[in-house]
């Protein structure tokens, strides 16, 4: 089968990946139609979010603090749309958190977490997130060349907001029939690739003889789906409601399937070592931001709406289905080893390494010190 590159995704060096499989890609030239419809903001693959020129006066002036710093270090963040990461860092922009800790954030917004990732490497960005499986993918596919550096653990969906595999209508009833159907949808590379992997070996099927329709981001997926074009895609968060408009199924759960996803905040070892304690203000503002939203929630959710063009009720579903952990906790350590086995096994990268010497621990110890349980050789 012949593989169309994605617009959109760029061939980096940083991105060589190692594929054993049959893809089929797929543009819709409508996608941006649907931006407004799924409710995650452009599908484009970043746009700069105008706060660069902190565009209220508790920013500018340090949100009314006297011991706010006279003079802001700006720290470049890279976030994904629709992600509670941008939500966070928009309310710490909003309300002061920023300013308050010496930094003139600049916030510009990306389609995925890889997509972040990309643009730390490309030079346009200092801080990005991934969640777990885009970050080993992305460790083991660079190994030996990358300076990415794991800073602190950033946390985990919970219930339902986790997903689930999403089926067509047609396939709902027969879930044997989805074996070589028209195609498991996919966005490779990023933690969906790695639930749709996990999906079909739930299902029991052999992934080499399935169809992956690669697509670009979740707006994508839902135009394909539309369109008739797919059998069934990972569906998690505020995409759910979308797809079941549309009459999709969900036939198995993130549980069941065996998956569960954390995230985390990265940067380049040079970075890092050249900005430590801005990180850890960073880290100390984005806590009071999340401290602000669990106690102002109907607040929160109306000024992103206005902001973001988000729907409230979808934020704030998202939002209370969420668990935030900064620091670097062992579990997730352990958690992200056992992603990167799998990876290796099922022949993503070329060499088994090991994540914990992708730690950085250093700007989480100046701000969480009793968050920080991994253990590092």
């Amino acid at each position: 089968m012949v593989h169309i590159p994605l617009a959109g995704l760029k061939e980096v060096k940083e991105r060589n990946y190692i594929m054993k499989k049959k893809i089929l890609s797929l543009l819709f030239a409508g996608v941006l139609a649907l931006a407004s419809l799924a409710g995650c903001g452009n599908a484009s693959g970043s746009v700069d979010t105008g706060n660069a020129n902190a565009g209220n006066a508790a920013t500018e002036e340090g949100n009314g603090n006297p011991d706010a710093p006279a003079e802001l270090q700006t720290i470049r963040l890279a976030v994904m749309t629709g992600g509670m990461d941008q939500y966070v860092d928009e309310v710490a922009q909003w309300q002061g958190f920023f300013a308050n800790h010496g930094i003139n954030a600049e916030i510009t917004e990306y389609v995925y977490g890889i997509a972040t990732i990309d643009a730390i490497v490309n030079g346009t960005a200092d801080i990005g997130d991934m969640a777990d499986y885009a970050t080993v993918n992305r460790l083991g596919n660079t190994y030996g060349v990358t300076d990415l550096k794991i800073f602190s653990d950033l946390g985990a969906p919970s219930g339902d907001m986790v997903g689930g595999l999403y089926v067509a209508p047609e396939y709902a009833d027969d879930l044997a029939s989805l074996d070589g159907s028209k195609g498991f949808m996919s966005t490779i590379g990023t933690v969906v690739d790695y639930y749709v992997a996990k999906a079909i070996e739930y299902l029991g099927f052999d992934f080499d003889n399935q169809n992956i329709i690669a697509v670009d981001s979740a707006q994508t997926a839902l135009a394909v789906a539309t369109a008739g074009n797919a059998s069934a895609y990972f569906v998690s968060g505020e995409q759910v409601a979308y797809f079941e408009e549309i009459g999709w199924k969900k036939v198995a759960t993130a549980q069941e399937i065996g998956v569960s996803t954390t995230a985390y905040l990265l940067a380049t070892e040079g970075f890092i070592s050249d900005n430590t304690e801005l990180l850890a203000e960073y880290l100390l503002a984005v806590d009071e931001a999340i401290d602000f939203i669990n106690n102002n929630l109907d607040e929160t959710a109306e000024y992103l709406a206005q902001k973001l063009s988000i729907l409230p009720e979808n934020f704030k579903a998202n939002w209370q289905n969420r668990v935030f952990e900064h620091g670097l906790n062992e579990d997730s350590a352990q958690h992200l080893e056992e992603v990167e086995k799998w990876a290796f096994e099922a022949g993503r990268f070329e060499t088994d390494y090991s994540v914990r010497e992708f730690y950085d621990v250093r700007p989480a110890e100046i701000a969480f010190p009793d968050a920080v349980t991994v253990v590092l050789n």
